[in-house]
């Protein structure tokens, strides 16, 4: 079991079906006592107001704003993206991947 990835883990990655993704990262949250009534998409309806920019204003999936990053010493920290850190330009990389596999998954979904 330790060498095969977490699904959480893989699911944040964007390695299974943007409809699979969530449902394991939904999954997840609602495993918390905070978040064990947590609704989806009245979640996503709510949220992407608040940010200033593609892709979160127009994101279907969780990843876009919920991931996880690794230190030097492969810890891992699960990490929300907040509209003040788009704001501010602190995930521009992050941002433009999300864009960059957005444009492909766009471009190969044309007949």
């Amino acid at each position: 079991m330790a060498c095969r990835a977490d699904p959480l883990e893989r699911a944040l990655r964007g390695d299974f079906a943007p409809e699979v993704n969530n449902q394991v990262i939904f999954g997840y949250c609602q495993t918390c006592h905070i978040h064990r009534a947590f609704e989806p998409s009245e979640h996503l309806a709510r949220i992407r107001p608040l940010y200033n920019r593609e892709p979160y204003t127009i994101t279907s999936q969780c990843r876009a704003c919920h991931l996880v990053s690794e230190n030097t010493w492969n810890v891992k920290h699960r990490k929300t993206i907040f509209p003040a850190d788009i704001a501010q330009d602190r995930y521009a990389a992050h941002t433009r991947r999300l864009l960059k596999e957005q444009a492909e998954a766009s471009k190969n979904s044309k007949p």
